[in-house]
């Protein structure tokens, strides 16, 4: 059958069954083409979104291992940095005074004044300033002596085995060659337990 006798004829489509047999052919290619298209853009376009979604997953899960594994390499050399760290710490801890040792700290520092030839005025314990890991426990100190003396008094306090951290100081002249100077030293005990 001819394409131009096709576009001739009036194809009746309530009677598809009359049709030349072409145009059954090229009808059932249509149907068959749109089926196919529906049948795509309903079932696969979904999935092909999926796996497009799916590499992209794929890609970052890759970076995500690539990096774990590279940090599993190091492992070993993080577990020795973290026994030194907690090492290092314990040894730090051991610089704080514990509960028996303040007392202790006050007559140290009288001594150290004493030693150096100054004139204790008054040495107490300021209220206690709690943090997450230490208590940081200030006291007030004032001597009076000549600039050298200060300066031995805050070398030797430096010098102690626990941590004693000077945190402020004012110093004025009370006559003569004599100095006049007021501090405040911080020192700290560990929260969590008392340190050996």
């Amino acid at each position: 059958m001819n394409w131009q006798k096709i576009n001739e004829l009036e194809l009746d489509f309530d009677n598809i069954g009359q049709w030349p047999r072409a145009a059954r052919i090229v009808a059932i290619l249509i149907v068959c083409v749109l089926l196919s298209a529906a049948f795509g853009y309903l079932f696969i376009g979904d999935s092909i979104k999926g796996l497009e979604q799916a590499r992209t997953q794929e890609l970052k899960l890759k970076e995500v291992f690539e990096e774990k594994a590279r940090l599993a390499v190091l492992l070993p050399e993080y577990r020795l940095q973290v026994a030194e760290l907690e090492e290092q710490l314990a040894e730090q801890l051991k610089k704080l005074p514990n509960s028996l040792e303040i007392a202790g700290l006050l007559d140290d520092i009288s001594f150290i004044a004493t030693d150096n030839g100054l004139q204790l005025q008054r040495i107490n314990w300021e209220p206690e300033n709690p943090n997450d890991f230490t208590t940081e426990l200030p006291m007030r100190i004032i001597v009076s002596g000549d600039y050298h003396q200060l300066g031995n008094f805050v070398a030797d306090i430096a010098a102690l085995p626990r941590i004693v951290v000077i945190d402020s100081f004012d110093v004025s002249r009370a006559g003569n060659e004599r100095l006049n100077m007021s501090m405040l030293a911080k020192t700290y005990k560990y929260s969590k337990q008392e340190a050996p």
